[in-house]
């Protein structure tokens, strides 16, 4: 079968008017087009409507009139058409003017036109005023910068986590603390930094369900190693919508105040192992002098150290003496009895010294019973009852053969 060329088609009447029609439908794009020389020879209703400029003013201008003067100081018009004539096709975003002299920011595309043999015919030029979307993302690009500085001006570990646990944003301080770089950490699950992750991920799983978490203790790993103990407080933060979308945690680093916690309990204990010493007075026999108040917590020691000095020392007798403890309550009490009975149990027998008058109403008017206790008045009686305890007794040296 043959095959014939078609002729080729030139525009009738009818199909100019079809173009020109939908050149005009078009009123938010500029379609403009320019002779060789760069001037404009059609300029749809787009065009118009962006830049003021109505065709019958604007048709055989220079295209250069679109162009602030700082454009056209440096031969940017010049250089655009060289540049879509050479490539073909040139898009850019730039600034633009409007016939009152206001500036626009125009997304613009220049498509050279050339003719059957190659000859440059002329540009098609189209443009659209995308200043409101340019100033949106100037907005959130300072809305962004604001946010960064806010995150980075903390010396605090920020972290923000998706509600798959994985980890979304982190400041400088989540870097150093870690050992790792914001770009490794970002995409990775938060719990994997933890000395126990599973504690980690409950945490997240918290706030996602509670909204909230405050001063949750966890120990964050460092690349290298090292161990930092952080207490985390974290809440959601949601979009427009009001919904979900994250968690915004933040850490601080108590390793100072875990420090300082350990030097107040180191130094308590001092306290507590010098008011509340225990000496062996005699071979078999050692002394406990109480001294201030009694709280759960130094009874416990005193409990403690009795018991220790016992078998250390071998001792038999023990004397507890409390004429320096003011007061006497039915806790107390119990503690006193609790240690005595404990004692026993060692093998050992105790003494209780120093009553006073007004202990031993306050005994009576609590109901302790101490019946099956020895007690007397003094360390110095306590202390003959001890030796008679061990079939000893003390001879002046004048008595003596």
């Amino acid at each position: 079968m043959t095959t014939h060329a078609q002729p080729p088609i030139h525009p009738t009447p009818d199909t100019t008017v079809d173009y020109r029609q939908l050149l005009d439908s078009v009123t938010d794009s500029a379609i403009v087009m320019l002779d060789p020389d760069g001037r404009i020879s059609s300029w749809n209703t787009g065009a118009e409507r962006i830049t003021g400029y109505a065709a019958a003013e604007i048709l055989g201008q220079p295209g250069t009139c679109l162009y602030p003067p700082e454009a056209l100081a440096d031969g940017e018009p010049a250089r655009d058409l060289q540049q879509a004539a050479r490539q073909g096709r040139l898009e850019l975003d730039a600034w633009r003017v409007r016939q009152d002299g206001t500036r626009f920011w125009a997304s613009v595309a220049f498509t050279a036109l050339r003719a059957g043999d190659g000859t440059l015919s002329g540009y098609a030029q189209t443009f659209r005023d995308n200043t409101e979307y340019r100033e949106a993302e100037e907005q959130m690009r300072r809305t962004t910068a604001y946010t960064r500085s806010l995150i980075e001006a903390s010396l605090d570990p920020l972290v923000t986590i998706a509600p798959d646990g994985k980890i979304t944003d982190v400041n400088t301080a989540t870097e150093t603390m870690t050992g790792r770089t914001r770009a490794e950490l970002i995409g990775t699950d938060f719990s994997d930094y933890f000395a126990n992750p599973a504690l980690a991920k409950a945490g997240y799983q918290l706030v996602f369900r509670d909204g909230e978490v405050r001063d949750y203790p966890l120990d964050l790993l460092h690349r290298g190693g090292g161990v930092t103990p952080v207490l985390y407080n974290a809440s959601v933060y949601r979009d427009a919508a009001g919904s979900v979308v994250g968690v915004f945690a933040a850490a601080r680093d108590i390793t100072e105040r875990k420090l300082a916690e350990e030097r107040i309990r180191q130094q308590s204990n001092e306290i507590l192992e010098l008011s509340t010493p225990v000496m062996q007075v005699w071979q078999g026999v050692v002394v406990l002098p109480l001294i201030g108040t009694l709280d759960s917590q130094r009874s416990q020691q005193f409990m403690e150290r009795l018991l220790e000095r016992i078998v250390e020392t071998n001792s038999s007798v023990a004397l507890v003496d409390i004429m320096g403890v003011p007061t006497i309550d039915t806790r107390t009490a119990q503690h006193l009895i609790d240690t005595i009975t404990a004692a026993r149990l060692l093998g050992a027998q105790v003494v209780m010294t120093g009553i006073r008058p007004a202990i031993a109403q306050t005994l009576v008017h609590l109901g302790v019973d101490l019946s099956g206790i020895t007690t007397r008045s003094s360390l110095a009686a306590g202390l003959t009852v001890a030796l008679e305890l061990l079939n000893l007794t003390v001879v002046p040296k004048t008595s003596r053969p």
